[in-house]
């Protein structure tokens, strides 16, 4: 019988998928959740043949101008569209008593997972605090949970090895950039967990190298097949192609650096899929901008 690590299957493309809204607001001026334009998306990406996993509600889908209920209501709409043709993993957090309810509520929705997002005054106490705080949501659920190692909450080795031993932990998040942190985790737990990296495509010769099976990424809203073609080179130890692909994206990189995540949202209103404003700023690509990330995307045979 398989474990839930083995049935869930870590590796692929994981793309953080742009929460869309419309340009309606609610009583508190806060642009209304596109729930249509979440389900039509996810059913977009799901229709792409390759390892790829949804995760909703994460740093691209600004988890952090959310509600625990709109968290819910995305899943549900991310599972309708997805019908089952790629995991969908949902990003929780807060306190540790709203993620264990937001962790209840992706379960009930049908995710897969759930994406442990730092909370600031946990991070604080250390990682006794983060791995009580782990437990916690663990036991609340039957679905796979993801640890997330970021900037601000840099897990250690010791905290890696405990992970590794909890059968509900299917994968453990990297985004700090701390490609050898990644050997030195497959070394201590004898590649007992599997590890997915941040970074975007940039990233992925070095981390696969390091022993990644998986990358997070916010571009492949846009270049989804693209990512999945470079994820499979990077799996099977194709070198001179991997770093091929990976040169592919540098200007797609850098464009977005420039222009932050509306242009992740400009480029799939291009595509005819939904993406609407930041909810963050209200942002969205001006007219001049516009032209810019559509000659991009020609260019880059996206469009």
């Amino acid at each position: 019988m398989k474990t839930l690590r083995q049935s869930f299957n870590a590796r692929g493309v994981y793309v953080f998928v742009m929460t869309p809204f419309k340009t309606t607001t609610d009583q508190r001026g806060r642009y209304h959740v596109d729930l249509n334009g979440v389900e039509k998306n996810i059913a977009h990406f799901a229709s792409i043949p390759g390892e790829k996993t949804m995760v909703i509600c994460g740093g691209s889908g600004e988890f952090a101008n959310l509600s625990p209920g709109e968290v819910r209501d995305i899943g549900q709409a991310a599972v309708a569209g997805a019908k089952g043709r790629c995991k969908i993993v949902s990003g929780i957090g807060h306190t540790d008593k709203i993620a264990v309810k937001m962790a209840r509520a992706a379960q009930e929705a049908g995710c897969d997972g759930v994406l442990v997002m730092p909370h600031d005054p946990v991070v604080k106490r250390g990682d006794a605090a983060i791995w009580k705080r782990l437990q916690l949501i663990a036991k609340s659920i039957s679905i796979g949970l993801l640890p997330f190692r970021a900037p601000r909450q840099t897990l250690s080795i010791d905290l890696v090895k405990r992970f590794a031993k909890m059968p509900r932990v299917v994968a453990i998040k990297e985004e700090s950039g701390a490609v050898d942190w990644v050997r030195t985790g497959r070394r201590i737990t004898k590649n007992t967990v599997p590890f997915i990296t941040g970074g975007g495509e940039n990233m992925v010769p070095y981390y696969y190298l390091a022993g990644a099976v998986g990358f997070t990424t916010g571009m492949a809203n846009l270049t989804l097949a693209k990512s999945i073609e470079l994820h499979e080179a990077a799996i099977s130890n194709r070198w001179p192609l991997t770093m091929k692909l990976r040169d592919y994206f540098e200007p797609l990189t850098e464009a977005r650096r420039k222009l932050s995540n509306a242009m992740l949202k400009g480029g799939l209103e291009m595509m005819g899929l939904a993406g609407g404003p930041l909810r963050s700023s209200g942002r969205r690509l001006t007219a001049a901008e516009r032209r810019t990330v559509r000659r991009l995307l020609k260019q880059s045979n996206l469009l």
